[in-house]
């Protein structure tokens, strides 16, 4: 098992380099095209790109990735087009590098990799033969993603921009959205709010609640039945925090992540939202657009043909002062039990529908952190070889940079391509360039 998950780490760090390499030798992102199945792959190709090239030609790249040279005859595999991959234990032991004739060679020891080759009938050489100071392995994602700037003019795009270009444009989009979405408007984190939770039904005897959480943790809802005991409603106590706090922010303000969101949308009709938010806020900002949306919060919710943008609460829907409507507080997965029970259910309509869109669409998480067991869980079993999806991170101030390093290498290992921003209005500009 872990000699699998490796290689299969091993082959995703391999489509980084190919990518990055056709990004540096000016490919536009809207020419490629993957290819997982043809009736005439050859047993050992992994997988094909197909390139309409600038002159209107279509080149095909068959890659293979090979787990150590013994299992490559290089010579032979000198084909135009052949993308030939070749893990090795150190790249500077290596005593013959083969330079092809038509194909491209790429030697990779999983820090440092050597390559060279032809790309769209030009010869390039490019050696990746960086120190690594990570806790990690290496800082690929890390340094290509700076690197890239000196293979392209100002003008152009990133490659970690170009990449989000890339695959939004070939595949499905979801925004997927967590508590963080609504931070602009001073609504509270998932943290935040269980913390508010907490204190209310403690009523605010600090002292109990620190007991409590010294053995049960940071959330008190242990069992469903602690949630009416007391006299505690929490469900009232939850509308209050979703929708009379206090506005940071209006939700007119066009400046909002959630805004900026919408016109996405609007821009994409078709998009697919998955959100782990009980509100109805996006849902609002939709309406005041006249933009149709299917919402989809149980098993007797249905999508609307034509709709702009499918939003599915897969942690269920609490609409504003609907809290003694049991079709939508039943629909809530808020309490430990019910996260075990939907946890422990991969048939429910909810677990499927993140694994499907995890696997094949590409996913923007925005607003998510990735400290849930449960959101790694499903992100470790909706691995696909050949896509990312990617999540916007705010950086603290102050942290180091070797931080960001170690962190970058470890989101890539669910499959992620972390977009770092200094603040929250960011993520708007990244939206409106794709």
């Amino acid at each position: 098992m872990a000699k699998s998950r490796n290689n299969y780490i091993f082959s995703k760090k391999c489509l980084l380099i190919i990518l990055y390499l056709f990004y540096i030798n000016n490919v536009n992102y809207n020419d490629i095209i993957f290819r997982s199945f043809g009736f005439h792959f050859p047993p050992s190709c992994n997988y094909k790109i197909i390139v309409n090239s600038l002159k209107n030609h279509t080149h095909k790249y068959a890659v293979r990735i090979f787990h150590s040279l013994k299992e490559a005859d290089i010579e032979d595999l000198d084909v135009m087009g052949n993308i030939n991959v070749l893990k090795v234990p150190n790249i500077h032991k290596i005593t013959k590098i083969y330079s092809p004739k038509q194909a491209i060679n790429i030697y990779f020891d999983e820090v440092k990799f050597i390559s060279e080759g032809f790309i769209e009938g030009k010869f390039f050489k490019y050696e990746l033969d960086e120190t690594s100071d990570s806790l990690f392995k290496d800082d690929l994602l890390h340094y290509l993603s700076n690197d890239s700037k000196k293979y392209r003019s100002k003008d152009d795009d990133s490659f970690l921009l170009w990449l989000l270009k890339l695959y939004t444009s070939r595949l499905s989009t979801d925004l997927v959205l967590g508590a963080g979405i609504n931070c602009d408007y001073g609504a509270k984190d998932w943290k935040s709010l269980i913390t508010t939770l907490n204190s209310d039904f403690y009523k605010n005897n600090n002292r109990a609640l620190n007991e409590t959480k010294h053995y049960v943790g940071e959330e008190l809802f242990v069992s469903s039945k602690v949630l009416t005991t007391n006299g505690f409603d929490v469900y009232k106590s939850l509308n209050t925090e979703l929708y009379l706090f206090k506005e940071a922010k209006s939700f007119n303000d066009q400046d909002s992540t959630l805004y900026r969101c919408v016109d996405y949308i609007a821009r994409h009709q078709g998009t697919n939202v998955i959100t782990y938010n009980y509100d109805t806020n996006l849902e609002y900002l939709l309406r005041k657009r006249n933009l149709l949306y299917s919402t989809v919060y149980d098993e007797n919710s249905f999508l609307i043909k034509g709709s702009y943008c499918n939003i599915f609460h897969v942690h269920g829907l609490l609409p504003y002062n609907k809290y003694n409507e049991s079709r939508y507080t039943d629909s809530l997965i808020f309490s430990e039990s019910e996260y075990f029970y939907l946890y422990n259910n991969p048939y429910t309509w909810n677990i499927s529908k993140q694994l499907h869109d995890f696997t094949f669409n590409t996913c923007i998480f925005i607003g998510i952190s990735l400290t849930d067991p449960n959101m790694k869980r499903l992100l470790e079993l909706s691995k696909n070889p050949l896509k990312f999806n990617f999540i916007f991170l705010k950086k603290e101030k102050d942290y180091l940079d070797s931080t960001f390093k170690d962190l970058t290498n470890y989101y890539f290992t669910y499959d992620l391509i972390p977009l770092w921003i200094d603040d929250y209005p960011d993520i708007s500009n990244w939206l409106d360039c794709i």
